[in-house]
């Protein structure tokens, strides 16, 4: 558990008199109230299904499911190790079956683990020659492999759900700078965020003074662990299409308390991406620390959800 988490998480059950201890080497907190007692394990709090847990977490289990309830969402297709020979995997355990599926798509497609996370080992993949050494590298620690399309994504947006209410709508900002002439890559970099580029351009080719107008695009993935930013999103009429998505995500799966990641595309389309079963805020606190109580907020009216206070 990160520290915000657990410094919000503590002064919550002081302020409500919860009694609370973390087991398993923190991972796990016990809470305890009125004789009830209550879990939170990571950032999952218990507020969904153990099953709804299982198919959030899983890539193409999720996009199957959403399918199902006609609710936009990109599409994932799974892939097996070669060596799994059961009958679930026919068809789509071999690397051929991956290579057809980048021909169809216009050879451009992302490759990643089926149940990850923070954009780990997410693999933008524009030459057919390289698709078997992903595959290799993701099947070292992973029993399945998703891929799906390349969509060219304008925008991604996430929403915090409690109780099918939208608790909170931030935009997600890429690692993109531009260049005025005078500054460096390295300044302009911690310019847009100082915290997460302070000990990660120590190579020399950010010593270069970017060009006026000249853009520079540090990473293609709009994951705030790995250098983009994050606002609260308050444009009324796209936040109402974008909510109104996400409320019949959480509808439709009975989502208790979770967030759902939702993308805007070059044509201004809008897909969900991901849902999460655990709700962690940790990286967009410290973008947006004037937000502290506003977040705990939101983790108090779950942990009131927990015992129904």
């Amino acid at each position: 558990m990160s520290n915000y988490f657990k410094q919000m998480l503590q002064e919550i059950c002081k302020d409500c008199n919860i009694k609370y201890k973390y087991l398993s080497k923190d991972w796990a907190l016990m809470l305890e109230k009125d004789g009830k007692t209550r879990f939170i394990s990571g950032y999952k709090f218990d507020l969904n299904s153990h099953a709804i847990g299982l198919i959030a977490d899983d890539k193409y289990a999720l996009y199957d499911v959403l399918k199902e309830k006609n609710i936009p969402v990109i599409k994932h297709e799974i892939v097996y190790k070669k060596t799994n020979k059961s009958d679930y995997a026919i068809g789509c355990n071999d690397y051929e079956y991956v290579k057809d599926y980048f021909i169809k798509n216009n050879k451009h497609i992302v490759i990643k683990p089926n149940d990850g996370t923070c954009g780990h080992n997410v693999f933008n993949v524009t030459d057919i020659s390289e698709i078997d050494s992903v595959l290799d590298r993701l099947f070292i620690n992973n029993f399945s492999i998703s891929i799906c399309p390349f969509y060219d994504i304008k925008h991604e947006y996430r929403a915090i759900m409690l109780d099918g209410e939208c608790k909170l709508l931030y935009k997600k900002y890429l690692p993109i700078v531009i260049g005025d002439g005078k500054k460096t890559l390295r300044q302009l970099l911690l310019e847009f965020n100082h915290d997460y580029f302070i000990n990660k351009l120590e190579d020399l080719k950010y010593d270069r003074v970017l060009e006026k107008n000249e853009k520079f695009q540090y990473n293609w993935k709009f994951n705030l662990s790995q250098g983009s930013t994050a606002k609260k999103f308050e444009d009324e009429i796209l936040s109402k299409r974008i909510i109104t998505i996400a409320k019949k995500v959480c509808k439709e799966i009975n989502l208790g308390f979770g967030s759902v990641d939702i993308i805007e595309t070059s044509d201004n389309e809008l897909f969900v991406l991901e849902v999460n079963s655990g709700v962690m805020i940790e990286n967009y606190i410290r973008l947006n620390p004037d937000e502290y109580e506003d977040i705990k907020n939101i983790y108090k009216n779950a942990i009131d959800k927990l015992f129904d206070l």
